[in-house]
């Protein structure tokens, strides 16, 4: 039952609003650098992959120390961040799909920290609940059994109320689980399978960054990062390539494209490959989705620039840049393989397995005090990590039913929504199939304002407590999790 809207919460939430938009205002000309960054300049870098201090039979042994760092980002400048092994971002890890990863964190920052697998099917005391802190001067040891599907995870910061600041400052990291049946298939590989972990960033005058939100929508947008460059440009050949993509942003949805017109051939989602490859003209990325995707060059001539395009130029606090990347036709390649019409077995969903239907709310609520703003639930609690909002059973099949709700019609705003432990698939989307990109396996999907999404998962891999919460940081840090516990 919805409850009655005081005056008081009514005339709160838009004060909130308004100061928000003027806040957009204020800031958007102040928070860039002095000379403006050029687009495509800067060579894409590859973050390097870390080799393991030590193996055995099962396992790979890999230590981590979180720390302060003075890098270049912007050309001639220097920026503060806070990087796993003082990198921007954090190394790769290359895991193999059922040998053990250990990696052992060591926070020599000053601030409390937490690591969280996204995506990973992990035991709880390793899959970074936010109040298990890695306190400064401490280290804490993860243990990720990779017994799950070939995909493209990423590691990232989960530290109660400050997680937004923590990943904006630098930490997160790219983690590739790899098998045998995907190697087997014969996709583009080597230096022709590049990630791209998709970040935007507002910078100081002096390099610095300027962590700007607004009135607890998001993170503002500013200068587009891949792999921590500022809209870098990728030499390419004239052949086929496949491109990793994480959005890894605070708060901005992208929705991807080129500048050439030629198709995204998707080949996986956050879960990994799908059944077969899907042709797509545009892709929607919000903050946490991940896709895969191979371009094919082949058709162009030397000397030709492609965009890689960010159709999505408008966001709850601000403009969102238009371009993200340049691949620039350099060499002539040739390559003899063809794309594969079959990627992976498809696993049939079967609705009638579910044996409960749950429904999650993800709303605004106004709160007062000196700065009034708008504050983010589910189901109309803030988090309680005492408290499961939900505990399944062990091997339990359910549908999951998210909302997004505006209040009063106002003020809405699109929530990423995550589940950890598990991987699902889209059911429904406003009563209709799932959009072409995300028919296959997730763990985070788009709820945009006013919409429905029903999920399918199995609840198995683990008993313990996990959470379930909104991919917009700063509404992550503002209380829009819950936890939920499987038995």
């Amino acid at each position: 039952m919805n409850s009655p809207v005081s005056r008081r919460e009514f005339v709160a939430l838009g004060a909130g609003v308004v100061a928000g938009a003027a806040m957009t205002r204020a800031t958007s000309d102040h928070d860039t650098p002095t000379h403006p960054i050029r687009h495509f300049e800067v060579p894409l870098p590859i973050p390097r992959v870390l080799e393991p201090i030590r193996t055995d039979a099962t396992t790979d042994y890999y230590e981590i120390v979180q720390r302060e760092e003075r890098v270049e980002i912007l050309p001639g400048r220097h920026t503060v961040i806070w990087g796993y092994n003082g990198t921007f971002p954090g190394p790769t890890i290359k895991a193999r799909r059922g040998r053990t990863v250990s990696i052992r964190h060591v926070n020599r920052l000053g601030t409390p920290t937490v690591v969280h697998l996204h995506g990973g099917v992990t035991p709880p005391e390793s899959d970074g609940f936010p109040m298990d802190h890695v306190m400064p001067g401490e280290a804490r040891e993860y243990v990720y059994p990779n017994a799950q599907r070939a995909a493209t995870l990423w590691y990232h910061d989960h530290a109660m109320d400050h997680t937004g600041r923590n990943i904006y400052m630098g930490l997160a990291g790219l983690y590739l689980l790899e098998d045998d049946e995907e190697r087997s298939l014969g996709l583009p590989e080597g230096p022709y399978d590049v990630p791209l972990l998709i970040q935007d960033r507002l910078f100081a005058s002096d390099g610095s960054f300027h962590h700007k939100t607004v009135n607890h929508l998001g993170a503002k947008s500013g200068t587009m990062l891949v792999n921590g460059a500022p809209w870098p440009r990728l030499d390419v050949s004239t052949r086929a390539c496949r491109f990793r993509i994480v959005n890894g942003c605070n708060a901005t949805p992208l929705r991807l494209a080129l500048s050439s017109g030629d198709p995204l051939i998707q080949i996986a989602t956050d879960g990994g490959l799908l059944p077969v490859p899907v042709v797509c003209r545009q892709i929607p990325l919000a903050m946490a989705e991940r896709v895969e995707i191979v371009i094919d060059f082949s058709r162009h001539s030397l000397g030709t620039n492609i965009v890689l395009q960010n159709l999505n130029t408008r966001g709850a606090t601000g403009p969102i840049s238009n371009e993200i990347m340049q691949f620039h036709v350099g060499r002539v390649e040739h390559d003899s393989r063809t794309m594969p019409t079959h990627l992976a077995e498809g696993q049939p969903v079967d609705r009638s397995a579910a044996i409960r239907t749950r429904q999650f709310v993800f709303s605004v609520r106004p709160s007062f005090g000196p700065r009034p703003g708008p504050s983010w639930r589910i189901n109309g609690r803030r988090f309680d990590p005492e408290t499961p909002i939900a505990s399944p059973g062990y091997g339990d099949v359910e549908i999951w039913r998210f909302i997004n709700k505006r209040f009063l019609g106002v003020l809405g705003i699109v929530h990423p929504v995550h589940v950890h432990l598990v991987t699902f698939k889209v059911l429904e989307r406003n009563g209709r199939p799932p959009l072409a990109h995300e028919t296959g396996w997730k763990d985070t999907v788009a709820l945009d304002r006013d919409e429905e999404v029903s999920v399918i998962a199995k609840f198995e891999g683990y008993r313990g407590r996990y959470l379930l919460h909104c991919h917009n940081l700063e509404h992550e840090d503002h209380s829009m999790m819950a936890r939920f516990d499987v038995v």
